[in-house]
């Protein structure tokens, strides 16, 4: 059975099984544990490359069809109208790879032959919509003009060798077609090349051509450049046929037989649309019957191209075949009914079976998660994988992240935006996940569970310390514990006369806050009243400062699951449950003080105490002390201190120890004891040269032993690959080791306790931030409006924007990489190792997201 703490607290149970079957029924075996999808398979051929695994003939068939595939896609993307493409499977369907490669064969040449058909005539159309343009061109635009202003009518050339070449008397001209975007490139070549010996005309095409390698709609210009040399006309040939310009006959001199050319072009047009038309429509039903089966096809074959993977790691040994795979212990009962129903699907006729096998083998690393936990574990996996059956950081992180979270960000106003916006998130969870989101805005949807709790968390702290929007707020109303009288004569009518002792050498209008008689503390959190004193920053400071530091010692004593620094966390727990009112009534007298006669005790100082606790043991004034008395504190400070100290050794030296005699009872100790009785059994006195003996023999066999391990490994019944391999002991690797250790350890204490401070740094950080942008987006320009709303309209846009991005986006950031430092760091390296291997089972539902057809247009 497994054990109660299996699942989330700690790893499931795994086992490593052998499977046995028959060669037909391996194929249907793999399949049906892939649906089951909790098996993680080994490789038991792992000196075998992939070019000689028996199954990459197969392997290459699926990865042919793939490629088939993805000309699919491209020509899905090419047409424009198919866009969705159907991903729901029938069950029915039974498609193999077997069935479906001649299939997708004989439709690719298909489609291909088509495709190259149409192109062709594609490009003869565009070749006579282009001929048509030049044709349809009016008369004036093939004229010239001479130096006054005279038309002049070009005439046919003598040598009329080249139909394209035409002049007027000594003039020359070409005309033709060239892309939009290339014809400003080719004016300035031509004029380059002619010397500025030419003239040239441009003017865009009537309609748009359609382009056969990409299906886009492209502009052209009709372009006709007059000149003067045959020097010229060669040019100016190799230019269009470089810059992809077609030149097309115009003879100006003839106009019957333009009209009649110009017929003859539109009736070729016509027969090449009702042509191209009759192509199109046969490419369209082999487009749509595509795009119907996909998603299926694509499905198949990587499905198919998994299970020749599996097949390449398991053993054949003639008719029978070996796998060893991980799985769960609660899932033996799943996996023995998949490997049934494999044998009767397969019509095998030897019955497959499953045995555990024992391992020194670290099993592989499985938690259970849901949508909620999953979060959480892919944080702390971020860190490492924990190793199998240790504690899962999880566990704790998923409400100690949060709180962590709220303790720096804590703000009502705040909080309630991000709790919003995961709340938004969670409401729309399955639209979302159906669709195709921003890669930024899928990030934020992933922590959707974990980012509702912060929320919350921030929250909740923002009650704590009162605070809005960088307002503090009075939610239960308003105060009766603290005032702040400022003369004596409102402290005695509103304190009492005991607090007297206050106004000692201070002025009388200071403002000090006292306790109102018979008043009660304020319900919950911080007493709003603070806000309008002029201590604020300290008492702030000074509270979260502490806060950060309880917090920390809670979380690492956990990790630790030790009380190694419960002395702050008590210490400061003791002055926070102390009257200290009660103390300043309290009258002593100090010896050896500066001014003789009764003094007032004050309240100790943590920080200052904290400091002479390490560099002035056993010294602390009369009138600071913490415990009952300063002699009790000292003595107590003092034993603490050597406590800390002797700890130090015991880290260092028991392990170093421990790990040495352990080893002499190992397979060494074993030799030596073996070697020193002779072959009655009775004992043979050591010598010098009886113990060499021993270590030389012992070395032989070591070298042996490395030597049987390295030899290559052939799968099989009792072979094992990853044989356990043991490694000579080095007493001076052992004890570096343990020192690091303990130095480590030891800073730890102290810097991963200074590490938790950054709550209080970003919680104050936090709170001034969101004051001033009050104060001054806000407050600032109200005071400025004067009743128009302008001031008042931008100074809240200002805020809230500033407090949007800044806010809600930068400071949550900020705090969120603070608390996941303060988790990898401070708290799971207390106790996480984090060098376990992922269980990664084989399952083929994962394959359904990566059969999804890529088409979307752009």
């Amino acid at each position: 059975m497994p054990e109660p703490a299996s699942g989330l607290w700690r790893s499931q149970d795994m086992v490593l099984l052998q499977l046995h079957m028959q060669r037909e029924a391996a194929h249907d075996t793999i399949f049906k544990l892939g649906q089951l999808g909790c098996v993680q398979f080994r490789d038991m051929n792992p000196n075998t490359s992939a070019f000689q695994r028996l199954f990459t003939g197969d392997v290459r068939r699926c990865e042919e069809s793939e490629r088939r595939l993805r000309y699919f896609e491209d020509q899905l993307k090419r047409a424009k109208d198919s866009t969705h493409v159907t991903t729901v499977v029938d069950s029915a369907t039974g498609e193999t790879l077997d069935s479906l490669e001649p299939k997708l064969e004989a439709m690719e040449s298909e489609l291909k032959d088509l495709n190259s058909k149409w192109e062709q005539l594609l490009v003869q159309k565009n070749s006579m919509k282009e001929h048509y343009e030049v044709l349809t061109q009016p008369p004036s635009f093939f004229r010239g003009e001479d130096d006054a202003g005279h038309l002049q009518v070009a005439h046919q050339a003598d040598d009329a060798s080249e139909p394209q070449g035409f002049r007027q008397g000594g003039l020359r001209y070409l005309t033709g077609v060239i892309s939009s975007d290339r014809a400003a490139l080719f004016e300035r070549l031509v004029y380059r090349a002619t010397r500025g010996n030419m003239f040239m005309r441009t003017v865009t095409a009537k309609e748009q051509f359609e382009d056969p390698a990409t299906g886009d709609m492209v502009e052209k210009t009709v372009f006709v450049v007059f000149f003067s040399a045959q020097r010229a006309f060669d040019k100016i040939k190799k230019l269009c046929e470089s810059m992809q310009a077609t030149l097309y006959p115009y003879n100006i001199d003839s106009p019957q037989e333009v009209q009649q050319t110009t017929l003859k072009v539109s009736d070729t047009m016509r027969d090449l649309d009702t042509t191209i038309k009759v192509t199109k429509d046969v490419r369209a039903d082999i487009v749509e019957k595509v795009k119907q089966n996909l998603f299926l096809w694509k499905k198949t074959v990587l499905v198919e191209k998994s299970v020749y993977d599996v097949l390449n790691q398991l053993s054949f040994k003639g008719q029978t075949v070996v796998a060893e795979c991980w799985a769960p212990k609660e899932d033996l009962d799943n996996v023995q009914r998949a490997l049934v129903e494999a044998e009767k699907s397969s019509g095998a006729q030897v019955q497959s079976f499953m045995d555990p096998i024992e391992t020194h083998d670290q099993p592989p690393t499985y938690f259970k998660t849901n949508s909620f936990t999953k979060i959480h574990q892919s944080i702390v996996d971020s860190y490492g994988i924990a190793r199998y059956k240790e504690i899962n950081p999880a566990v704790f992180s998923c409400m100690t992240f949060p709180f962590l979270f709220g303790i720096m960000y804590g703000d009502i106003g705040h909080g309630f935006i991000i709790t919003l916006v995961a709340a938004l998130f969670i409401w729309k969870e399955k639209q979302l996940l159906a669709s195709n989101i921003n890669e930024i805005i899928a990030m934020v949807f992933g922590g959707r569970y974990i980012l509702i709790l912060m929320g919350l968390f921030a929250i909740y702290t923002g009650f704590l310390y009162n605070d809005f929007f960088g307002m503090m707020i009075s939610p239960f109303g308003e105060n009766t514990f603290w005032v702040f009288p400022h003369d004596k004569e409102e402290w005695k009518t509103m304190c009492g006369d005991d607090y007297n002792y206050w106004f000692g050498g201070k002025e009388a209008n200071a403002l000090q806050a006292c306790k109102v008689i018979g008043g009660s503390p304020y319900i919950l959190g911080i007493d709003p009243n603070w806000c309008e004193t002029e201590n604020k920053l300290e008492f702030y400071n000074s509270l979260k400062m502490k806060m950060a530091v309880i917090l920390g010692v809670i979380q690492m004593s956990g990790g630790l699951v030790l009380s190694l620094l419960n002395h702050i966390y008590f210490m400061i727990l003791v002055k926070w449950n102390t009257d200290w009112s009660e103390r300043f009534r309290t009258e002593i007298d100090l010896p050896g003080a500066s001014t003789p006669g009764p003094h007032f005790l004050r309240a100790p100082s943590l920080l200052e105490a904290q400091t002479n606790f390490f560099l002035m043991p056993g010294s602390i004034e009369t009138d600071a002390y913490v415990f009952v008395g300063a002699g009790f504190q000292n003595m107590v400070q003092v034993g603490l201190l050597l406590c800390s100290l002797v700890a130090v050794p015991l880290l260092l030296i028991p392990i170093p120890v421990i790990e040495y005699l352990h080893n002499k009872h190992t397979s060494y100790g074993e030799l030596a004891e073996h070697h020193e009785t002779d072959t009655d059994g009775k004992p043979v006195p050591k010598t010098k040269e009886s113990e060499a003996a021993i270590e030389g023999i012992a070395a032989t066999e070591a070298t042996e032993g490395a030597t049987t391990s390295a030899a290559p490994q052939v799968g099989g019944d009792d072979e094992h690959p990853a044989a356990e391999q043991h490694e000579a002991f080095d007493m001076s690797e052992v004890v570096i080791k343990q020192v690091i250790h303990t130095i480590e350890f030891v800073l730890g204490c102290v810097s991963n306790t200074a590490s938790y401070l950054r709550l209080w740094a970003l919680s104050l950080a936090h709170a001034q931030l969101s004051e001033v942008f009050w104060n001054f987006a806000m407050i600032m320009p109200l005071s400025m409006d004067k009743g128009t709303g302008v001031f008042a309209f931008v100074g809240f846009a200002v805020w809230f924007f500033a407090s949007l991005m800044v806010l809600c986006g930068m400071e949550s950031l900020s705090a969120f990489l603070h608390a996941l430092r303060l988790h990898w760091v401070e708290f799971q390296n207390k106790f996480y190792f984090g060098d376990g291997t992922q269980f990664v089972p084989y399952n083929i539902k994962d394959i359904d997201e990566l059969a999804k057809p890529d088409i979307a247009t752009e």
